[in-house]
């Protein structure tokens, strides 16, 4: 059953996606209302427009409630009449708007659900669908049930014949990340500073570059496919009340997890707060388990002032 509701996720993932990429609104790159943790583009409202419609759909046989950017307040997921909504969604209908408008980079259809669940923790099953730029010919696609290996696709949006086909997601080994991409999420305008002291202290000694595109599923990717070590998001500790990454945004954990990656919370624990739209979550994603050792050892050393473990 998890395996059919994770394969259902992704296809309503694909179905935000093709929305989203069908056609361009006049007021896509305007905000049309703030609602739900963020403020919400007219590109949004219509990816918003192809998730409802998908989900209403699974949720026949999955009925259950929404929790998504963009709504203040869960929505019923199926039937009018279904007794039993157990299930609880979570969603980002397109993670990394702002990138994905200005033709820089992807933007990413989320979705999660759990029976029951309270945090992210608790989430079964999980999809993560790429919204390619215009000028892109392929699109990723990820989805897992908890505990198994992540399925993922490239699918040909270019009309080239092929739809679909299997990649493989292989995350770097080992506890050296020099020379690679290892990003501390700065995205708080103004805050800047104590964000990069703090970025200062725990990476001091490695040779990292930073990918700051404000889209945490890019970020989580990126960890998940082998093109960065690592990715940590302090804002939450150390920007309070500004810009931050909410439960929707990682809403596909489950599948990035399947991808053999290190998730978690910031300082180093489950990532169990609760699913509403306006929480704050510090997190951070790691390759491997050696290299997650080696950041949290720095971390403690950066809160306390004692030298970082260095024991095997």
């Amino acid at each position: 059953m998890l395996d059919d509701l994770a394969s259902a996720l992704a296809a309503v993932g694909r179905r935000v996606r093709d929305a989203v990429r069908s056609a361009v609104a006049a007021d896509d790159e305007a905000v049309v209302r703030t609602e739900g943790g963020d403020d919400i583009y007219g590109v949004d409202a219509r990816a918003e427009h192809a998730l409802l419609g998908g989900l209403d759909e699974l949720g026949a046989r999955w009925p259950g409630w929404l929790i998504t950017e963009g709504f203040d307040d869960p929505l019923a997921v199926g039937p009018n009449d279904a007794v039993d909504r157990r299930w609880v969604y979570l969603a980002d209908p397109v993670d990394g708007t702002r990138p994905y408008l200005a033709g820089l980079r992807s933007a990413w259809v989320l979705l999660g659900a759990g029976r029951d669940a309270a945090s992210l923790e608790d989430l079964e099953v999980g999809a993560a669908v790429e919204i390619p730029t215009p000028r892109a010919a392929l699109g990723r696609v990820i989805w897992a049930r908890r505990g198994s290996h992540a399925h993922a696709e490239d699918d040909d949006l270019a009309g080239r014949g092929l739809r679909s086909v299997p990649v493989s997601l292989v995350p770097r080994k080992g506890a050296d990340p020099n020379r690679t991409f290892l990003t501390v999420v700065r995205f708080a305008p103004g805050h800047h500073g104590p964000i990069g002291v703090w970025a200062d202290e725990v990476l001091a000694g490695w040779e990292v570059y930073d990918d700051l595109v404000p889209c945490s599923a890019g970020h989580l990717h990126s960890v998940a496919s082998g093109a960065a070590s690592a990715v940590l998001d302090p804002r939450p500790l150390l920007a309070p009340g500004t810009m931050a990454t909410h439960p929707y945004d990682l809403a596909a954990i489950v599948a990035m997890r399947a991808t053999g990656i290190v998730v978690e919370s910031l300082p180093p624990g489950p990532l169990d707060g609760p699913l509403e739209p306006e929480t704050p979550v510090p997190w951070a994603a790691y390759a491997n388990e050696e290299l997650a050792a080696e950041v949290r050892s720095r971390m403690h050393a950066a809160r306390t002032g004692a030298p970082p473990d260095t024991r095997e």
